[in-house]
């Protein structure tokens, strides 16, 4: 089977890149073939059908200005990667496409390209940006619930995007295009959701449920070595507000001399690093970005994984390679979180935002090394029997078997 994978970015930029990457490699081990369509980008993974890739495009705050007009008609409907896209189709005819995420940079106006040859399109939701303006459902430090389908003005009026209006009033009038012309709604098959909760959502905001299907995300363990025992408590991950890392920092000056490992970096980086200093904690080290061995024996070394998120997780790859390296997780009741750790046996779930509450976890774990080990233990078997990828790969050739079945 030749498959097309879409998505902005064709190298390890954050989970959503994760995921395409370890799906390619799944299912190539199975003799398919797997072809790229993502951005021009000189950290691109080497690919011979990088000629049919798009024009890099920013996405920060500048290029979401009135001075970017050009980058937000783009946004609306990129008729580059449209015609790019017809060309790639028709030079590879592929018999699907699978969309990660192509929001802003590449656009929905490749689907419709699919759907008038026929191809059917799956799409894995990884995060809520086919619901609303505001991809996290984050905002102004708690969950944000402001906007509904046929109300996504309503993200400009509380600036549900980045704090801006600007950016808010971009991604309103580029939902409410992409709503009217139904790009998403008319040329998708299928949605994938990673977590139960993520298909409660989509179908909560409107999304077809007879088109959802709920298949979480693996981890191939043999790659990882567990270890049972550990020296910190380590939390990976982004450093920006929704991921409530300024919680953990709190709570480390709750813990006494309990080390703390910090790996990651983003927009609130420098802040969280001046409330350590001002804390005065001496507990918590910021390792910055690691990949690769250097990222797996921060895990092979921690005694257990903290996940504070303030936002809903859509499903929370962190804590299966937490699992894989047999080690328990301290995680908020958030999203997809809830859905696999168990308190009590595989790590503790928490209230998000709760200081004393995830201190309380943190302390108590660490001063109990048996307890820890057995939830390291049993977290590792959950990985084994729930998240393989030879479970994935039938789950994935499952869907689309069902919307190849479905063109004929």
């Amino acid at each position: 089977m030749k498959i097309i994978f879409a998505n902005k970015y064709f190298f390890l930029k954050g989970g959503a890149e994760r995921y395409m990457f370890d799906l390619r490699n799944l299912l190539i081990e199975h003799r398919h073939e797997v072809v790229p369509f993502a951005m021009k980008d000189g950290r691109n993974e080497s690919t011979g059908w990088d000629r049919w890739f798009v024009s890099s495009v920013r996405s920060d705050a500048s290029a979401m200005s009135w001075q970017g007009l050009r980058t937000v008609g783009r946004y609306m409907y990129s008729f580059e990667a449209k015609h790019k896209f017809g060309a790639l189709l028709r030079e590879s005819l592929p018999d699907l496409v699978h969309i990660q995420n192509i929001y802003h940079q590449i656009s929905p106006s490749i689907l419709p390209v699919a759907r008038r040859r026929g191809i059917p399109v799956v799409m894995t939701a990884h995060d809520y940006k086919l619901i609303a303006p505001n991809y996290s459902l984050f905002h102004d430090g708690q969950v944000c619930r402001h906007t509904r389908p046929d109300h996504y003005w309503e993200a400009v009026k509380h600036r549900c995007v980045r704090g801006s209006m600007v950016a808010s009033a971009v991604c309103a009038a580029e939902m409410s295009l992409h709503r009217l012309l139904g790009l998403w709604r008319d040329n998708i098959d299928v949605v994938i959701a990673p977590s139960a909760f993520v298909a409660a959502t989509l179908k909560d905001y409107g999304i077809d449920h007879k088109k959802i299907v709920q298949i979480p995300h693996f981890i191939n363990v043999s790659s990882w070595q567990p270890s049972y025992e550990g020296d910190y408590a380590l939390y990976v991950g982004r450093l920006s507000s929704e991921k409530g890392v300024e919680t953990l920092i709190r709570a480390a000056a709750m813990v006494g001399d309990l080390p703390i490992r910090v790996v990651g970096v983003g927009s609130d980086g420098e802040r969280l690093r001046h409330l350590a200093n001002e804390l005065k904690l001496r507990n918590v080290t910021f390792v910055g970005y690691q990949v690769g061995e250097q990222l797996r024996r921060e895990y092979t070394n921690a005694r257990f994984v903290v996940i504070p998120s303030l936002c809903h997780e859509t499903f929370g790859l962190t804590a299966l390679e937490a699992y894989a390296a047999g080690k328990p997780v301290i995680a908020s009741q958030m999203g997809g979180l809830s859905e696999i750790v168990e308190s009590g046996k595989t790590g503790q779930l928490v209230q998000s935002g709760d200081v004393i509450g995830l201190a309380e976890a943190m302390a108590k774990l660490w001063a109990d090394p048996k307890s820890s080990e057995r939830m390291g233990r049993s977290a590792r078997q959950v990985a084994e029997r729930n998240y393989s990828p030879e479970q994935h790969y039938q789950n994935i050739m499952g869907v689309y078997r069902r919307v190849l079945s479905q063109k004929i």
